[in-house]
């Protein structure tokens, strides 16, 4: 089963996430396979593909960093990509930390209490909302309007939880299962 460990956000932040998301979809439509609504969250760790008997050790992972973090207050940041923006292949919405480095600590903290029951992480945190992956060249002027766009959104939150879900695929795109689910401090 394909693991990964993620928070998600309260509707009122969701919202303004979605307005950004539905002017990015109406400039670059077909051209990038969009993350739908219900989707959307901050992922610190991709797992990638375990059996079902590592769930367990993944969710006390879970549960011991959660349980030493107090919930980190985050703002809408701006549009980026990865690679870049001059080569999108992945188009994202940044998060800014009230407290710079909250989000930095807590991937710290999961990342070695995974490292030490045996999970191999693929890549470095993050903090972004995945909007879609790019299939086609994106024009840049298109790019600029979102850029700016995204730029005026305001939204807040706190985040209050970290959960360890379990990603499927259909023929309509992955369905998100949560596993294991923590509340912050």
């Amino acid at each position: 089963m394909r693991l990964f460990i993620a928070s998600g956000f309260p509707p009122p932040f969701l919202e303004r996430v979605n307005e950004v998301r539905a002017f990015a979809m109406e400039r670059l439509g077909s051209a990038v396979k969009w993350v739908e609504p219900e989707n959307l969250h901050l992922t610190y760790a991709f797992l990638g593909d375990w059996p079902q008997d590592r769930v367990p050790a993944a969710g006390k992972c879970v549960e011991a960093a959660a349980g030493l973090v107090k919930k980190p207050e985050v703002s809408l940041g701006g549009l980026g990509a990865f690679p870049s923006l001059e080569r999108p292949r992945v188009l994202w919405l940044g998060l800014n930390e009230r407290e710079p480095g909250a989000l930095d600590a807590l991937a710290r903290k999961l990342y070695r209490s995974l490292a030490a029951a045996g999970f191999i992480l693929e890549h470095k945190f993050s903090a972004h909302i995945t909007l879609g992956r790019v299939k086609a060249l994106l024009p840049r002027p298109a790019l600029e309007e979102i850029r700016q766009k995204a730029a005026a959104a305001e939204a807040g939150c706190r985040l209050s939880s970290v959960e360890l879900m379990a990603s499927s695929l259909s023929a309509s795109g992955p369905v998100y299962r949560t596993l294991v689910s923590r509340d912050l401090l």
